[in-house]
């Protein structure tokens, strides 16, 4: 009498060989096709319940121990070939690209943590000083940090693809008397210890940005107020030209003049034939979403 085939989850009998092995079990084709999947990797049927992975990726045990780990930061699915190993810890490449960013010395172009505002008052300013020269050397910047950060965190040093051998120091957002009061001067003769130039460079400058609150409590009212300091540079161009010390050449690499002279000058006409006294308003509103680049413009 032949043996009856029975399905190891259900209890159906099977016929016609319309079954499948499943971790040494015998598993009807509707049970297999319900409760089981296939692992990505090496194709073998398992139970849903028994697969690793995530939704993307269905792995056997076998698989997912040999040839899987996870990441120890976002608990992603990663491949060993793929992975970053850090501290004895595995890591996705974003994950570990953030750590690594996150403890080195020098950080990347991009990087900008949660600023930190130092000072009490409704203006704060931000400085980045590019230095060039000396290399961007970990070593140098950790002694640079060493002095600047002694007290808390007060600036970070990035990396500035428009060097050809140095870094960038940037400050956390502070008042001017906190500036004035901060230890800018022993930086500044570490850094020339070291051998880094700025000043005395082709590729330096000095970049202070402000906080766009201290202009106005409304948008409005902040618009207007950078729209006159547009008008203020345009207008005494030639003067702020040999203020910067920068060449014709050099600053127009940052800002095309002519054509922003041009289009001020269509929108000042306007203004002369408006009647209306919200006109000017729109008027400076327009200059500056024309010129939004020009707002934070590298003037040295």
């Amino acid at each position: 009498m032949e043996e009856k085939l029975i399905c190891s989850h259900c209890g159906a009998e099977i016929t016609d060989d319309d079954y499948s092995m499943v971790n040494g079990q015998i598993v009807c084709s509707d049970c297999v096709e319900r409760y089981c999947c296939t692992c990505d990797r090496c194709g073998a049927t398992i139970f849903d319940s028994d697969a690793y992975g995530d939704e993307y990726t269905n792995l056997c045990r076998y698989c997912y121990d040999n040839y899987y780990t996870r990441c120890e930061t976002c608990d992603a699915l990663v491949h060993v070939d793929d992975a970053y190993h850090y501290n004895n810890s595995d890591y996705c490449s974003e994950c570990y690209h953030d750590i690594a960013n996150e403890n080195s010395a020098i950080k990347e172009y991009g990087y900008k943590p949660e600023p930190i505002f130092y000072g009490e008052s409704q203006r704060y300013f931000g400085v980045e000083l590019e230095i060039d020269g000396a290399g961007k050397d970990s070593d140098n910047a950790r002694e640079i940090l060493d002095i600047g950060n002694e007290d808390g965190e007060h600036i970070y040093i990035k990396s500035d693809g428009s060097l050809d051998d140095g870094m960038e120091i940037v400050s956390h957002p502070m008042t001017l008397d906190y500036h004035k009061n901060y230890c800018w001067a022993e930086i500044m003769k570490k850094a020339v210890s070291l051998g880094y130039r700025s000043h005395q460079t082709s590729t330096c400058g000095l970049h202070i940005h402000v906080n766009r609150i201290c202009f106005g409590e409304s948008r409005e009212e902040q618009d207007e107020v950078i729209s006159r300091v547009l008008y203020f540079v345009e207008h005494h161009w030639n003067e702020l030209l040999k203020f910067s010390r920068r060449s014709e050449y050099t600053i127009n690499r940052w800002r095309h003049v002519m054509a922003t002279k041009i289009r001020l000058k269509q929108l000042w006409i306007k203004r002369r034939k408006a009647t209306s006294e919200d006109t000017p308003l729109l008027i400076f509103a327009t200059i500056v979403q024309l010129s939004s680049a020009y707002s934070e413009e590298r003037l040295n």
